[in-house]
């Protein structure tokens, strides 16, 4: 993650430039979250997202850095965060405050629903496992490279999921999936979607229907 290709970096660069002139929004957002049991939720209530809702990515707010946790109390949130945007490099660790707890690499970005129940809603996801710096940089390369394109539409239109692995001594651990469903641009007037491939057409295993609700807290 802090080692992107010089593309990418001008790419996200010019992302902010352009944000900073298109007046694009920020704060005000709902958190999203990705719990241990692989479930998204969102808000005070952790609502789930609606089944088969589609939420679109604001490249402009690709941001990196690192957020430190203490361990012994993490109920009481991270004790020091330090984001800046994907075009800057990431900070050096050495230059970090010092705080209770561990500094650790993460990401953000900023979702917005374009369908169903939650259209509209538009939530903060912040990350620092594994799991979520690997799905934040599957999802910038295609983006750099749409741009490379020429094309406009390079807003990812993405359903949200989640993969596990067995850890040798965490047992199952489940991480987050962001699939790329479609594209559209940054006012939304033009989308495209991704043709299924042969692989996609394999039947999936069959997995219980989740009911939306509302998470206790």
């Amino acid at each position: 993650m802090s080692n992107l290709p010089a593309n990418i970096q001008n790419m996200a660069t010019a992302l902010v430039q352009s944000s900073v002139s298109a007046g694009a929004a920020g704060g005000g957002e709902l958190y999203m979250q990705f719990t241990k049991f692989g479930e998204w939720v969102f808000g005070t209530d952790k609502t789930e997202p609606e089944e088969g809702s589609v939420w679109a990515v604001n490249p402009m707010q690709f941001m990196h850095g690192f957020i430190a946790w203490d361990q012994s109390n993490t109920s009481q949130g991270p004790t020091g965060e330090v984001m800046v945007n994907a075009g800057s490099p990431l900070p050096a660790e050495a230059d970090l405050p010092e705080v209770a707890g561990k500094w650790s690499k993460a990401i953000a970005m900023t979702l917005r629903c374009t369908n169903g129940e939650d259209e509209g809603i538009q939530c903060l996801w912040k990350g620092n496992s594994l799991g979520a710096r690997k799905a934040y940089a599957a999802l910038l390369q295609p983006v750099a490279e749409r741009i490379g394109q020429g094309k406009e539409d390079f807003v990812p239109l993405v359903e949200l999921g989640a993969d596990s692995y067995t850890h040798k001594t965490y047992g199952k651990i489940f991480a987050p999936e962001l699939t790329i469903v479609g594209w559209t641009t940054m006012d939304g007037t033009a989308t495209e979607e991704v043709e299924e491939t042969e692989a996609a057409e394999v039947e999936p295993e069959e997995k219980p229907a989740r009911r939306r609700r509302r998470k206790a807290a």
